[in-house]
């Protein structure tokens, strides 16, 4: 390094070091709020009584007539109780177009603080990508988490919004809904997946 290179390098970190001492540190009121903030709250609570062995019923709806599968997950409570992880996998309906065996699917559920959302990331073996969707509660049992994707083929350019529609039926039943939205039409339900407690 040059003498030149070495003294902008100086002076750059000066500036820094200048502008970060210039900060006022925070007062222990304010770290324990931002402390505060970083624990689960009520929502992560709603998403632990989901937690616990499920059996799946599952209608695909791909434009002819609908297919039926089974399935079974497992949802539990990770980091602290911060996201549900739900792990799952269903046999494909006879006729199924995209392979033979098994759908394993990989879902994990939070809630973010920050925006007051709940957030879904997930992931299945019918692809190589991972989805993700955030959202709102629309009333007390029904919660819609929006999202978008690139479609399935390689190299698109195109994308595909969609809703994962989360409905608690009651404490032993639940629902997840996937709604694909076309411009112009109404949202289609190409994923009904009733969940009920397995005994």
């Amino acid at each position: 390094m040059n003498r030149t290179s070495m003294s902008l390098a100086l002076i750059a970190a000066l500036c820094f070091a200048g502008a970060a001492a210039a900060q006022p540190q925070p007062s222990a009121e304010e770290i324990q709020k931002m402390l505060a903030a970083t624990k689960p709250s009520a929502e992560h609570q709603e998403l632990a009584a989901l937690a616990g062995r499920w059996t799946q019923d599952i209608t695909y709806s791909m434009g002819g007539a609908p297919m039926k599968a089974t399935g079974s997950v497992t949802n539990r409570m990770i980091l602290g109780g911060r996201f549900l992880m739900s792990e799952g996998s269903s046999v494909n309906p006879p006729g199924w177009g995209f392979g033979e065996g098994a759908v394993e699917v990989l879902n994990i559920l939070g809630f973010d603080r920050r925006t007051q959302e709940f957030t879904i990331v997930g992931y299945d073996t019918m692809g190589t990508y991972y989805v993700t969707a955030a959202g709102k509660k629309h009333d007390p049992r029904t919660i819609v988490m929006s999202g978008e994707t690139l479609d399935e083929t390689p190299g698109s350019k195109e994308s595909r919004q969609y809703d994962f529609v989360l409905k608690t039926i009651d404490a032993d039943t639940y629902q997840i809904d996937i709604n694909f939205k076309f411009p112009g039409q109404p949202d289609m339900t190409v994923v009904s997946i009733t969940y009920r407690r397995a005994k």
